[in-house]
């Protein structure tokens, strides 16, 4: 990816859909910063459209800016005098335009000639640019040792993690936590002189070790002249190597404990993230005690995976429990549902060229910020996942449209990408102002009456659009008609008659006529209005009455049967496929034959 700019957050959670650049912007904050050793080469440069392999003169750039914050998460202007951060930087801190301090350096991946091979260059900056011009900064000719980063490296944790692994691995956060367990030397030698007891008193009992023991002395002979000595230690002897032959139990309450490694993959994840979070805290707490400071950057891939949904939900909490900031990349809307606005940031991809978007909150009344993050984000954080959003005013668009949708394309909402989203009731706004400034295509199939038309003209304007009329995105039933007597209208009475049929009877339509025919029914401007259903026009509007009053439920049988007509170009409704016809152009998908429109 090339020109991505990310401001970090607490906690920031990156968000889009595969292959729109998470992954790669997480690598690259690795690169400049990660703590460990990760070898960097050619993969880890840019490819161009159109290139077989990377130019040799490309070079990799990196920008990190670090600004001082209090305990409260304010920015403050200065860091602290003869904090740890200016003895740790010194010269390296520098002050921007408002005499702000910073400091900033570049990483760089640039291939080296003599060596044949990649190296990795990091130097202060001592200007920081804006996005737009950011290669131009100044670059001090004063390196930047990896001990300058220690105390803010990141820890890179991918969506491989497994906490079997790290009890085995050298230089798992397992491994480096429990290496020293923290106890005196006195504690060390009684510890180990049991051990030592332990493990002769089970080879004495023992006629198996015993018998192996006999058997292995036999080397002796082989491999040296000298006498030699075989021993079986069944527990290590030493204690800090009992941390290589560690393992974990975990049980349920009323089940019986198994180790970690017959557990599921969303246990042992979880585990791994669980000891990540104490290695943390604890090196918070040694920092503290020895007068140093620290501060963890966590890099996570996908934290949710291998866990059901409401897990998923629980995780949010565990993870801002990690002391420093967190970095998450996450495909679940049920991890990012938890987020603040603030703290999301999409990646998305065009054309090969990716983009990170983070919201303009400043433009949010407190309201908005609480129907956004309830409404939208908690209850519809799919759509933060989505190629497209298509909004309605109400459930019954949201279950018939999805319908239509994959009779006209031949393909389902889900593989298409598409987002189908009832607003409940005529709120559009945070869904539009969600979608227009995080780059979301979003389309409106709006109720033509007077109450959801205004509504929606107002939520229009406060995302600055003037006139919906003007926007081929936006469908707006004529004749102040809902949905229901908009087919009606278009002469779909046969698939009304389906649809009641098909969900209550083949005799319910009639029997609804003989039941109301001449009953009071709504009232309408303090009027209460007669029921008319005789003759075809009354049974059409006894009809439309019928599914009306029931709505949600008839939404899937009506869509199924108007799918199900004989004559193929009326399955899919004129209005409907206007808007399905700009959503296709935009997207470029293939319409169907209309012979083929159907159930699929």
């Amino acid at each position: 990816m090339t020109n991505v700019a990310v401001e970090l957050d607490d906690l920031t959670v990156l968000v889009g859909a595969n292959n729109a650049g998470k992954t790669s912007f997480l690598e690259a904050i690795y690169a400049a910063v990660g703590a460990g050793r990760r070898s960097l080469g050619q993969d880890d440069i840019h490819v161009g459209p159109g290139e077989a392999v990377v130019p040799q003169d490309r070079v990799a750039t990196i920008d990190v800016c670090v600004r001082p914050f209090d305990a409260d998460g304010k920015q403050i202007d200065a860091f602290p005098a003869g904090s740890y951060w200016t003895s740790l930087w010194g010269t390296g801190i520098s002050q921007d335009n408002n005499f702000h301090d910073f400091m900033a350096f570049r990483t760089t991946l640039a291939w080296n000639p003599a060596k044949g091979d990649y190296v990795l260059d990091r130097r202060f900056l001592t200007e920081w640019k804006t996005p737009a011009d950011w290669l131009t900064g100044k670059i001090s000719t004063e390196g930047l040792g990896s001990e300058q980063l220690e105390h803010v490296a990141l820890h890179y944790i991918d969506a491989k993690r497994d906490l079997e692994d790290d009890l085995r691995r050298q230089g798992s956060f397992w491994r480096r936590l429990t290496d020293n367990l923290g106890l005196t030397d006195a504690d060390i030698l009684a510890f180990e002189k049991t051990l030592s007891e332990l493990n002769e008193g089970m080879v004495t009992k023992s006629p198996v070790l015993q018998h192996l023991r006999t058997n292995l002395s036999d080397m002796s002979s082989v491999v040296s002249a000298d006498s030699a000595a075989v021993d079986i230690t069944p527990v290590a002897r030493r204690l800090r190597d009992l941390s290589k032959g560690v393992d974990v139990t975990f049980a349920t309450t009323g089940a019986q404990a198994f180790p970690l490694s017959k557990h599921g993959m969303g246990t042992r994840s979880l585990a791994s993230l669980l000891v990540f979070r104490a290695f943390m805290s604890w090196r918070y707490t040694l920092a503290e005690q020895q007068g140093d400071q620290t501060h963890s950057l966590l890099a996570l891939e996908e934290p949710e995976s291998h866990l059901h949904p409401q897990a998923q939900r629980a995780l949010f909490a565990q993870i801002k429990s990690i002391p420093g900031q967190r970095i998450v990349s996450t495909h679940s809307p049920y991890f990012a549902g938890q987020a603040k606005l603030g703290e999301l940031r999409l990646f998305t991809k065009h054309a090969g060229v990716t983009q990170a978007k983070r919201l303009p909150m400043q433009a949010l009344t407190s309201d908005d910020v609480r129907k956004l993050e309830r409404s939208v984000i908690a209850s519809r954080g799919d759509l933060l996942f989505a190629r497209a959003v298509v909004l309605f005013e109400g459930e019954t668009e949201e279950q018939a449209f999805p319908l239509w949708a994959q009779a006209y394309w031949g393909a389902s909402a889900h593989e298409l990408g598409l987002s189908f989203v009832g607003v409940g009731g005529t709120d559009y706004f945070p869904f539009i102002w969600l979608a227009q400034n995080f780059g979301i295509p979003w389309y409106v199939f709006s109720d033509g009456e007077d109450k959801p038309v205004a509504k929606l003209k107002a939520d229009a304007k406060r995302a600055g659009i003037d006139d919906i009329a003007a926007h081929d995105n936006i469908v707006v039933i004529p004749n102040k008609l809902d949905l229901e007597a908009h087919l009606m209208n278009e002469d779909y009475l046969d698939a009304f008659e389906v649809a009641i049929a098909n969900y209550v009877g083949p005799t319910a339509l009639d029997e609804y006529i003989a039941n109301l025919n001449g009953k009071e029914g709504k009232t309408i401007d303090g009027a209460t209005q007669i029921r008319d259903y005789s003759g075809a026009e009354g049974r059409k509007r006894a009809a439309h009455d019928m599914v009306s009053g029931k709505k949600t439920r008839y939404a899937t049988p009506l869509a199924t049967a108007v799918l199900t007509l004989a004559d193929p170009e009326r399955r899919v409704p004129k209005l409907v496929a206007k808007l399905l016809d700009v959503i296709g152009k935009r997207f470029d998908l293939k319409k169907l034959d209309s012979t083929k429109f159907g159930l699929h």
